[in-house]
């Protein structure tokens, strides 16, 4: 199984990150609408991991931008409610870390938490009407405060950038695999730009972009049958 993430807002205010380092707001929420990544977050999907201590039954670590070789604290309270995950949690105020990330928080420089998962093959059904993922059992390794929103990235810089230094259709593909994609997506979605590539020499990178725009639909039936995770995270640049 692999590793996934997510980002959410803390959605509380900066008087509500206490001087003795305890803050609290939502690693996940649940919504009635697939989020950037095509995955909606079911009631319960976290209890059966809860009950047991987290993965591997020693509770759910809070790191530092998901960084494991960074421990930023304890979560004191995790727990489902109707909005989602919320968690109450503790900085370790008297390491340098838990002073740097308080201050950042406290200022507003890192608004986000992140929840690091894993979801097996029986923990998922699709929806195919809307092509949702519907996540039903989460495994939960570790919630970390994140920057937020750069950790989503949803704009269109980076892709621009990756497609205007490709001038071959073997060039675009090596990028995208650089940019994680597996073998399969990358040809998949070279092949669909394979009459923009041509043109390009009249109309530049917007031309590459415009057909992956109008590809998306595609492409996130794509990632949802065949699991493609990393397809998510171009589709989610593209917004």
């Amino acid at each position: 199984m692999e590793k996934e993430r997510k980002d959410f807002p803390f959605e509380i205010k900066a008087d509500d990150i206490q001087a003795s380092g305890v803050f609290k707001g939502y690693g996940s929420l649940f919504d009635k609408e697939p989020d950037s990544y095509g995955d909606i977050i079911m009631p319960g999907a976290f209890k059966e991991s809860l009950s047991r201590g987290g993965r591997n039954g020693t509770g759910v670590a809070m790191l530092w931008q998901h960084d494991p070789s960074k421990p930023l604290g304890v979560w004191n309270q995790i727990y489902e409610d109707a909005k989602g995950l919320y968690v109450e949690g503790q900085l370790a105020m008297n390491t340098q870390l838990g002073k740097e990330a308080h201050e950042l928080m406290k200022m507003g420089a890192v608004r986000g938490l992140s929840i690091g998962y894993q979801v097996d093959k029986d923990g998922y059904e699709i929806d195919d009407k809307i092509k949702s993922r519907n996540l039903k059992v989460i495994d939960l390794w570790e919630i970390s405060p994140v920057t937020f929103p750069a950790k989503i990235r949803a704009n269109i810089t980076g892709v621009k950038a990756m497609i205007e230094s490709a001038r071959t259709e073997r060039q675009l593909e090596e990028a995208l695999r650089d940019a994680g994609l597996t073998i399969g997506a990358a040809k998949y979605i070279v092949g669909l730009c394979k009459e923009s590539l041509a043109d390009r020499n009249k109309s530049g990178a917007e031309t590459v972009l415009e057909a992956l725009r109008d590809a998306r639909a595609d492409i996130r039936a794509m990632y949802i049958r065949d699991e493609l995770r990393a397809t998510r995270k171009l589709l989610q640049n593209l917004k």
